[in-house]
């Protein structure tokens, strides 16, 4: 693993010298890194086809029908079809929440626009430099990490002069 050429080097430089007196350099260590290899490898062109046609033959590739009997495939569709609806139901649940939710934003603005149309214009003035304001946050499923940002202040119209 390590080659020591404390000993050859000597001799090479000193061979066209004439009179030359012979030092005894430092011996250095150079790292020599062997070819990795495997027991039963193939030869570098055989494993360059091997992995053009495994490429090739990709996209051809098919998972394998299951080999079941009529009672295991009676029971594989019947849980194929549960999952499906219990699928079903959660979506129909979530788009239910949302349209309830969307409903009470929509009636909590007309309530707002006959309280108070000042305050239902000021909410709803479109800011023209700015295409997405700090404030709008898209809504999820999940919190955010960073529940809040304390430091923000909103920039006054004398700071855009």
């Amino acid at each position: 693993m390590f080659k020591s050429y404390g000993s050859a080097l000597p001799q090479s430089l000193s061979r066209g010298l004439v009179g030359a007196t012979k030092q005894t350099p430092t011996p250095f260590i150079q790292f020599v890194r062997g070819k990795r290899t495997k027991k039963y490898d193939l030869s570098p062109a055989a494993q360059k086809l091997i992995t053009q046609l495994s490429v090739l033959s990709a996209s051809r590739k098919q998972p394998k029908m299951l080999k079941l009997c009529p009672e295991d495939i009676v029971k594989h569709n019947t849980v194929q079809e549960a999952y499906k609806l219990i699928t079903r139901k959660r979506k129909k649940a979530e788009n239910e929440k949302l349209k309830q939710q969307y409903e009470s934003m929509k009636l909590a603005c007309e309530d707002l626009a006959k309280v108070s149309p000042e305050l239902f214009e000021a909410a709803n003035k479109r800011e023209i430099s700015k295409r997405f304001s700090l404030e709008l946050r898209v809504p999820t499923n999940y919190p955010p990490n960073v529940p809040w940002y304390y430091d923000y202040t909103p920039e006054s119209p004398e700071d855009k002069k």
